[in-house]
């Protein structure tokens, strides 16, 4: 990536961008409520990169070509598709507000684009979808759009981390700087591949849709899943 499209990357995937990432532990409360502590952390946060990222970050990549290609009026198959592949309710529509959230936000920064024009349809995208837009919209590439998806998912991963555990700070980035390297892999094994291979029928992680259900039937959390 040239320092400009770097440096996009970098303000989509700062936690400071008001995104909505922040209000949201993607499993993890969950996970530390039914026993899992500090030292599983990186590997639960790998485990979602392996199931649950990488086919959001195919996503992500399938809407940027996608509305380059053709426009908003193309997103509609993978809005569908999105919605077949999740078969928690909860997570669909987290991942709806989640996705609204990041569009009013990027077409604040980046007016007069696509982001705009998908508002004004009334799209209602999932974040991975919504993801895709904003990186056509910015000017990331196919590598970008998916350095930004997995890293964000790492990134609040970690940052949850240090909500629910006694952990000191520099702990979570060793974390971080440590999945560095596979997510980077992973990014571009996702930008190099053709979309219907993308998008083909990505792993189950039954175990997060499962605890989803359990989390958002509880009373008291700190994060909304």
């Amino acid at each position: 990536m040239d320092a400009r499209t770097t440096a996009v990357a970098m303000l989509l995937s700062d936690s400071r961008f008001p995104a909505g990432t922040h209000a949201h532990s993607l499993g993890l409360e969950q996970a530390v409520l039914d026993g899992l502590g500090a030292a599983d952390v990186p590997a639960f946060a790998w485990a979602r990169i392996e199931l649950v990222a990488v086919p959001e970050a195919a996503l992500s990549v399938a809407a940027r070509r996608a509305v380059a290609d053709a426009g908003p009026g193309a997103l509609a198959t993978l809005v569908a598709l999105h919605a077949a592949r999740t078969p928690s309710h909860v997570l669909r529509e987290q991942a709806r507000r989640l996705g609204a959230q990041l569009i009013r936000s990027a077409d604040k920064v980046w007016p007069g684009t696509a982001i705009g024009a998908c508002r004004a349809a009334g799209l209602e995208l999932p974040r991975p979808i919504a993801l895709g837009v904003v990186a056509h919209a910015a000017g990331l590439d196919d590598l970008g759009a998916a350095l930004v998806a997995l890293y964000d998912d790492v990134a609040t991963v970690c940052s949850a981390a240090l909500k629910l555990l006694p952990l000191d700070p520099a702990l979570a980035a060793r974390w971080q700087a440590q999945l560095a390297g596979p997510v980077t892999v992973a990014a571009s094994d996702v930008a190099a591949s053709d979309v219907p291979a993308a998008l083909s029928p990505p792993p189950a992680a039954p175990a997060l849709d499962a605890a989803a259900l359990v989390h958002a039937a509880r009373r008291e959390r700190l994060f909304a899943t």
